[in-house]
C-alpha cells in the first residue's frame, strides 16, 4: 500500500511540475583578456530573474599564438504566477 502511495505522490509531483511552463536558454560571450572575463560577460547577459543552470568555457587558439576565451551560460526561467482577478471596490 505504501508503495502505491509513493507512486501516486511521484505522479502528482510530475504533473504539477509539468503544469509550470519553464523556458531554457543560453548566452555566449568572448573575451581576449581571460576566461573569467568571458564568463562574467556571459553571466551579465542572463535575463533578470532567471536561474543559471550551468556554464562551459573553451580556450580558442588564434593565429600568432594569441588566445580567445568563449563561455556559454545556460539558464532557465519560469514565468511569474498569474495575478488573481481583482474585484473592484464597492
Amino acid at each position: 500500500m505504501s508503495t502505491m502511495l509513493r507512486s501516486f505522490g511521484g505522479l502528482t509531483a510530475a504533473l504539477l511540475l509539468g503544469a509550470l511552463p519553464v523556458s531554457a536558454g543560453s548566452v555566449t560571450a568572448d573575451s581576449i583578456i581571460d576566461q573569467d572575463s568571458a564568463l562574467q560577460q556571459a553571466t551579465s547577459q542572463v535575463p533578470e530573474g532567471a536561474t543559471v543552470t550551468g556554464s562551459r568555457c573553451q580556450e580558442i587558439v588564434m593565429p600568432g599564438n594569441s588566445f580567445r576565451y568563449r563561455c556559454s551560460v545556460e539558464f532557465s526561467t519560469t514565468p511569474p504566477a498569474a495575478n488573481p482577478a481583482t474585484t473592484p471596490a464597492p
